[in-house]
């Protein structure tokens, strides 16, 4: 990891936020300062992955964590806390890309450019693939689509799994639509 960003959303407003980046110890490989524009000068004075993964979990404490591509993310903030035996991850996780999936179903694309659009959010593409600018459009757009899950009836973390569509149902979907076209 080279940078943590994220921020904490109530009411559709942004109220706090953490963004740092990380010493990694070693060079940055060109293909990652070129997508991020992150650069080894930028992190050569930044707390290393322990100090900065461990400040990232204590400001976010046991609330629940939105992510586009969770997975991915999730996976860098876990593969921390095991190898500095930070205890296991513990957090519930709610994913922008799946949620969209299952929300918006008559759409092809799902990744956080297309929904950043798809939901009116506006969106800098040159800032995109930073930690914090990608945490702020994913928190507007996940408060957007808070909107359409209350239009459900779905009001809490546990009915989006029970109330929307299974995902078997979604795949076995798009694979019908592939065959009859």
């Amino acid at each position: 990891m080279i940078e943590i960003g994220a921020v904490k959303i109530k009411d559709g407003a942004i109220i706090d936020r953490f963004d740092k980046f990380i010493n990694p110890g070693c060079h940055i490989p060109d293909n990652i300062t070129q997508l991020t524009e992150i650069t080894d000068d930028m992190v050569k004075d930044a707390d290393d992955e322990k100090t900065v993964t461990q400040e990232f979990l204590d400001w976010s404490g046991n609330c629940p964590m939105v992510a586009h591509n969770a997975k991915f993310d999730i996976s860098f903030v876990q593969m921390a806390m095991n190898k500095y035996d930070m205890g296991p991850f513990t957090n519930t996780v709610i994913d922008t890309l799946e949620l969209s999936r299952q929300l918006d179903q008559g759409f092809a694309r799902h990744s956080l450019s297309a929904l950043l659009k798809r939901y009116n959010v506006p969106f800098d593409e040159e800032s995109h693939h930073r930690a914090d600018y990608d945490a702020e459009g994913t928190a507007l757009v996940f408060d957007k689509m808070l909107k359409q899950l209350i239009q459900q009836n779905i009001e809490t973390i546990s009915e989006i799994d029970t109330k929307l569509v299974p995902k078997e149902e979604i795949h076995e979907g798009s694979e019908e639509n592939s065959e009859n076209a």
